[in-house]
Parts: C-alpha cells; structure tokens; sequence
C-alpha cells in the first residue's frame, strides 16, 4: 500500500514529522522550530531582517519571524545592530551551540540506512521536482 501513496503524500508526511521531532527536541528550551531555524540563520550569519524573512519564508509569514525574532531578543540571545541588522548575543551563540548538538542528532537519524551517496541523491531528486514544477508553474502564469 504504501508503495501506491504518491510524493506529495511522502514530503508532506515527512515535512510533520520534522516539525514535529524538532518542536519536540527544542521544547525543553521552550522554543519551537521557526525559532531554531531563526537562531540558526543567524548563527550562520544570516544577520538582516529582510534576508532572515526571505530565507523562512517557506516555513513561516514574514510577522511570524518577527515574532520569533522578538522572542529572541526577550531572552537575551539577539540584539538589534545597525538598520534593520540584528545577531546573535554570546548568550544566544551559546544556545545555538547547546541546542545544535540535538538537532544534529535529529539530522543524523533522519538518514540512518541511508548512504551519503543515497542521501546526496534524494536531495538532488527532490531539488529537480521543485525546479520542474516552478518551471512549469511559470509557464502557466504567463
């Protein structure tokens, strides 16, 4: 049966359980996954607002990172910087790195069974079908 469900069926199921396992995993921290993400964009140095917006969009409205960001900032582990910069405090850099270590782990068993040729290969396919249907939405927009 399962060999039947299409890959819609299949992203979209995986999609939950991530959300899912990293609310789970970040919980204790009192945080969800919109604010792991935004703690880790700006681990990464990912430092302006407006591209801190863009890069979740996916995953959340723009007034939902601010919130997040502002939560953030609560806490202590953001600042404001110059315009509409913000980044991480050394108490935020300090949450990241303690909370890198489970999500990692999350990762990491996200691809057990699978080699890393195998895993390479499944993003690979996965970045193709949303190329092929970008394409094809563009097409019928015109």
């Amino acid at each position: 049966m399962d060999e039947q469900r299409p890959i819609g069926w299949w992203v979209k199921r995986l999609d939950t359980l991530l959300e899912e396992v990293v609310d789970r995993v970040v919980a204790p921290e009192g945080l969800t996954r919109r604010h792991w993400q935004a703690l880790h964009a700006l681990a990464g140095g990912q430092e302006d607002r407006a591209a801190l917006r863009t890069a979740l969009a996916d995953f959340s409205a723009a007034d939902a990172v601010d919130a997040v960001v502002s939560d953030l900032a609560g806490r202590g582990w953001v600042e404001p910087g110059d315009g509409d910069r913000v980044r991480l405090t050394a108490d935020g850099r300090s949450a990241h790195d303690r909370i890198a270590v489970t999500v990692t782990r999350v990762r990491r068993h996200l691809a057990d069974g699978l080699s890393a040729s195998e895993y390479e290969r499944t993003i690979l396919v996965l970045r193709r079908m949303v190329e092929n249907v970008s394409r094809a939405l563009d097409r019928t927009e015109r």
